[in-house]
């Protein structure tokens, strides 16, 4: 029996948001203060999970035993559960719910609750609000429910399905009414909603009472109405535990889409992100670890999942239902336990997956059982990173660059030159600047953090007063925390430097065929300058931000020449006193800045000069204050966690076929590490251990200072040390 319209009006009421408030009390009432898992909700405590979303036809799969079964033997803890999109896969009496066509009654989603529960697997739904089927009696009820072109028509993804409007009773009773459905009938443990908030376009009647939707007041309204929609599901899913949650996609990586994710992550719990696989065909390698990294930054100590595909994928086009047999679906999970996320593996199709395509399921049973197996080595108190690297959601949104470019590719310039280097490091958000989160680290870098407010430059200040060492390039603090233009670096005091002009483009004038570059000439040798012996000039980058000349500066800038014909390619005047690398030391600090787009022409264009420019900086700056230093062949990122069992460092092997061209076919094997860890106090270490290889290893502790040599690290490898 179908519910009616008035009793869907009263299932959306409540005081949701004092109710929201009241849950979380009790839950933090049931919590033991002291560090052990057992005071956590249970989503703060697991490290693995399984999904496989549904889709229409699935409703006739007779598959649900195999289903819960590969997942147990999986060893995940928690399973993703297809609730809703535009179709259900229950039979659900809300209202204009479209039930699955292949259903006939049955009750899909709750046998698959029912198995999993059965193997002592949590399960959670999975919700798609940004989608509804266009059934033509809802079209006609609810018009508003819908995103519209500016031509009226609807923002359709497929046949017979449209996106829907924000703004609409689609997202503020529609879902809570379905989620309410859930919590009655269902022992779920959560809510994760796929596909929104998202910045969109719709020119709906409600929508065109707001404004231009590309306008500023526009997109603010968005923002307002994403808070308040997450804070109410949220509090509707509370209304079955204190300890369930809630999560929405936030996407994941360091591009935000123009949605502002540390409002939205204020108030969260979970943290899922949605970056499935590689974004682009020649998206870094890294990059599930980097995502990781980043919704840390957002996040602290609250859970953060990462989703891996198991399907094939290249750039835009998806082979949905065709997995990928690269080594790119494991190696994405690798990097997400080693950042310190949760492992979410993704396959599509509950008969296709346990029938048509099976090849998806032996990564998956392998890297998760194995993890399993080791899982007490993953539970991690805090990062030994001894360097930070801020990351600011308003210097690439808001930014006005004087380039065309990705305004991320300063970021990823850092950190690539800092996975060379091997030098471990964690993301620090901008709002994030201050005593409390800096004092952890040795090194603070800032890759053209452009927009910077008095408090942030004066938090810097602090640091560096207090002995931290700051990098810093190009134009970091040349603007406020709105955009607007200062007459000179916000930071200027701490660096020596004084604006001279605006930023300038080598090549950019029309007499230098083929485009000239800029050099910069070594003006005092040292340990900035290590591997330069025998040169006096080193390549540049390819914008430079002009200070006035200084006796601080290690390099100074060669003004552009010609680079063809080969007659014309030689200086026409001396090296100028313009600064392109300044540092000093100051009390205990030091202090480098870097006038040009070193880190983003790094990333863009691949010149060892610069690579190697910026890592000795590091190591200056670091003072040899490193927790973890690994010497041996081969890219490799490293990251060193202290433990509930005592410390892991891991090694991800990024040398391999085709690892810079979307997939990760399979990495090369690389030879001995020499592995020196600094443990930040002097611990006794009991036993030390290769989690992939299953063995242990000879050790030798001196003080606090451990060293062990790994004979091989395959495409991954834990270091794992016992107190």
């Amino acid at each position: 029996m179908r519910m009616t319209r008035r009793e869907f009006n009263v299932l959306t009421a409540g005081t949701l948001l004092s109710s929201l408030s009241s849950m979380e009390n009790a839950a933090a009432a049931t919590m033991d203060p002291s560090d052990s898992s057992a005071a956590l909700p249970w989503y703060r405590t697991i490290k693995r999970i399984g999904q496989t979303n549904f889709n229409e036809h699935d409703g006739d799969s007779q598959n649900v035993e195999k289903w819960a079964d590969f997942w147990a033997s999986a060893k995940v803890q928690a399973v993703a559960l297809s609730v809703s999109g535009p179709v259900a896969f229950y039979p659900s009496k809300v209202p204009y719910f479209h039930h699955s066509i292949y259903l006939k009654g049955r009750d899909l989603f709750g046998e698959c609750v029912r198995a999993a529960k059965k193997r002592g697997i949590y399960v959670y739904g999975r919700m798609s609000p940004d989608i509804q089927w266009t059934d033509p009696k809802l079209l006609e009820a609810n018009p508003l429910w819908f995103r519209r072109n500016d031509d009226g028509s609807l923002q359709q993804p497929a046949p017979d399905i449209a996106y829907t409007c924000i703004f609409s009773d689609h997202y503020a009773k529609q879902q809570p009414a379905i989620i309410r459905e859930l919590n009655a009938n269902y022992e779920i443990d959560g809510v994760y909603m796929n596909g929104w908030p998202t910045m969109q376009t719709c020119y709906c009647e409600n929508c065109r009472r707001i404004g231009d939707p590309h306008s500023q007041q526009y997109h603010q309204a968005l923002m307002d109405k994403a808070v308040e929609l997450i804070l109410l599901y949220k509090a509707t899913v509370l209304e079955k535990s204190p300890n369930n949650f809630y999560s929405c996609n936030l996407g994941g990586g360091l591009k935000e889409s123009g949605m502002d994710q540390w409002r939205l992550t204020r108030d969260a719990s979970w943290y899922t992100a949605d970056n499935q696989s590689r974004s682009a065909v020649v998206a870094p390698v890294w990059q599930d670890a980097q995502q990781v990294k980043f919704a840390r930054a957002l996040m602290g100590d609250r859970s953060v999942a990462a989703v891996s595909a198991s399907y094939g994928r290249s750039g835009k086009i998806s082979w949905r239902q065709a997995t990928d047999t690269s080594a790119e679906p494991s190696f994405r999970m690798a990097q997400t336990a080693a950042a310190g996320g949760i492992i979410w593996y993704h396959w599509l199709g509950l008969e296709q997956g346990f029938k048509d395509d099976r090849r998806w399921q032996a990564p998956a049973r392998d890297f998760l059982s194995w993890h399993a197996k080791n899982d007490a080595h993953f539970h991690n108190k805090r990062s030994l990173a001894s360097v930070a690297v801020v990351v600011s959601p308003r210097s690439l949104n808001l930014y006005k660059a004087p380039y065309s470019e990705d305004r991320t590719d300063h970021l990823e310039g850092f950190y690539a030159a800092l996975v060379e280097a091997r030098i471990p490091f964690d993301f620090v958000h901008e709002q994030d600047i201050d005593q409390e989160h800096l004092s952890q680290y040795a090194v603070l870098i800032l890759p053209n953090i452009a927009l910077m407010s008095d408090a942030q430059a004066a938090a810097i200040r602090q640091y560096a007063e207090r002995g931290g060492s700051v990098l810093a390039t190009f134009q970091t603090g040349l603007f406020d925390e709105t955009g607007s233009a200062r007459k000179d670096f916000a930071l200027g005091d701490i660096f020596g430097i004084h604006k001279a002009g605006e930023p300038t483009q080598a090549g950019e004038s029309a007499h230098q065929a083929m485009g000239g570059i800029h050099l910069q000439s070594i003006r005092q040798r040292g340990a900035l300058t290590e591997g330069f012996e025998e040169t006096t000039w080193i390549a540049g980058p390819v914008w430079r931000q002009p200070i006035k000349p200084s006796p601080d500066a290690v390099m100074t800038f060669i003004k552009p020449y010609p680079v063809y014909p080969p007659e014309a390619v030689y200086q026409r005047e001396p090296p100028s006193d313009i600064p392109a690398l300044m540092s000093r030391e100051v009390g205990n600090s030091r202090l480098v800045y870097m006038a040009g787009d070193v880190d983003s022409s790094f990333w863009r264009l691949d010149n060892m000069d610069l690579g190697r420019q910026m890592s000795n900086a590091m190591r200056w700056l670091l003072k040899g204050n490193n927790a973890v230093d690994v010497e041996g062949d081969g890219l490799m990122e490293v990251i060193g966690w202290e433990t509930q069992r005592g410390f892991a460092v891991h090694l991800l092997n990024y040398n391999g076929a085709n690892a810079f061209r979307g997939h990760m076919r399979k990495p090369v094997a690389l030879t001995a590490q020499k592995v020196r860890i600094k443990l930040p106090s002097e611990k006794k270490i009991r036993q030390a251990s290769l989690l992939h290889a299953g063995t242990t290893i000879a050790f030798q502790q001196t003080a606090n200072h451990v060293s062990l040599t790994v004979p091989k690290v395959e495409m991954y490898e834990v270091v794992a040390l016992e107190i």
